[in-house]
């Protein structure tokens, strides 16, 4: 059986996105952009500069990362085994993590942190790992959706969908609230439609560059 073709550019995007993502918690959670921190106390110096420009890319690669994901999956059918092998992964870092952290004495064994350390998902208002769970849990029924959808009717959901929760939360004191399941089942939309209904404007050099 001839094996399967990989998308070797798609997959070098998602290794940039997935740094992006680290370097964004390295800066946001280190401590470095607190009141007190290095950064307000010297923000204008190139290692501030530095800094900043190094973490400001977070939100912008976790979005990536999931239009990928919605690139890949629409065609595709989540399986038990995908489902386990991706919560064993997340248990994988989970452990590495908790054991290293609790030798290295920033984290005290407990009952709470124990607790973290066992359920898979503790929150889904921010939490990325617990609120992509439960997103890829929804794939099947996002792929239902979209594959009894005509090409008009995709594209109207698109519109309803992008108008509220992008143009709409950008006008001041206009709020628009939604967590990361909800704005990945939207992104899950935008990016099936690129994959499913290919148009000239999405692979134009001219508009998003290369050769």
């Amino acid at each position: 059986m001839p094996q399967k073709g990989r998308s070797s550019n798609l997959e070098l995007f998602r290794i940039i996105a997935m740094f992006a993502i680290v370097c964004h918690h390295f800066v946001v959670n280190s401590g470095l952009t607190a009141p007190d921190g290095p950064i307000f106390a010297d923000p204008l110096s190139w290692r501030s500069l530095f800094l900043l420009i190094m973490g400001a890319w977070g939100k912008i690669g976790i979005n990536c990362f999931v239009l990928i994901t919605g690139y890949f999956m629409c065609k595709k059918e989540i399986t038990a085994q995908k489902f386990i092998k991706l919560i064993s992964q997340v248990y994988f870092y989970k452990i590495i993590i908790f054991v290293l952290l609790t030798f290295a004495g920033y984290q005290a064994v407990g009952a709470i942190s124990l607790a973290q350390l066992v359920l898979p998902i503790t929150s889904i208002a921010q939490n990325f790992v617990g609120c992509f769970l439960i997103f890829f849990l929804c794939i099947p029924f996002l792929n239902i959706l979209i594959r009894n959808l005509t090409q008009k009717q995709h594209r109207n959901l698109l519109v309803l969908l992008i108008v509220p929760f992008t143009l709409l939360g950008s006008i001041p004191k206009f709020y628009v609230v939604f967590n990361y399941v909800t704005w990945f089942c939207v992104l899950y939309v935008i990016s099936s439609y690129v994959r499913l209904y290919s148009r000239p404007i999405f692979k134009s050099a001219k508009i998003w560059g290369g050769g």
